[in-house]
């Protein structure tokens, strides 16, 4: 019994560990403003979507985005969101935490638009953070990618969420 007790108490000696990201609260739709580009890239857009923490306090995110709308006018278009991989992510650390006034940075790349409208557009991209958070940016007037084959979808892939590296 004794035993027990001494247990007992080094047990409540020891510290409790817990993750930074699980005591932070997840972002908010206020406190994260989007703004990015993109350009041509072979046989598809590619750029950098950079989310900026308003608030004064840090705040958690998920992995990388649930997805990437992209919309023409009023129009959101048919596209399917992957995760990108390979050499066109771009150079950071993951993370899972924006900074209180920091910024975190997001790879984006469109391929293979059979759709209309075709040609130069003005381009606005929705990010689903979170099934509640979505934060949207004008990307301004592109050329969207040409079809490279109609049985397939339209894909915008995504990287993670990423710490900018030091310039």
């Amino acid at each position: 019994m004794l035993a027990a007790l001494g247990c007992a108490a080094v047990a409540g000696l020891m510290p409790t560990v817990t993750s930074p990201a699980a005591a932070l609260a997840n972002c908010t739709w206020g406190q994260a403003k989007m703004s990015g580009q993109v350009s041509g890239a072979t046989q598809s857009l590619l750029g950098t979507l950079t989310l900026t923490n308003r608030s004064g306090r840090a705040c958690a995110l998920p992995v990388a985005p649930i997805r990437a709308s992209l919309i023409i006018g009023s129009q959101v278009l048919p596209t399917l969101t992957v995760r990108m991989r390979g050499s066109v992510v771009p150079p950071g650390a993951p993370t899972r935490r924006l900074p209180r006034r920091g910024h975190v940075v997001v790879g984006i790349q469109w391929r293979n638009w059979c759709g209309a409208p075709r040609g130069k557009v003005r381009l606005s991209v929705a990010l689903t953070i979170f099934s509640s958070v979505t934060s949207r940016a004008s990307l301004g007037v592109v050329s969207t990618p040409p079809c490279g084959d109609r049985r397939f979808s339209s894909r915008v892939a995504v990287s993670r969420f990423l710490k900018p590296s030091a310039a």
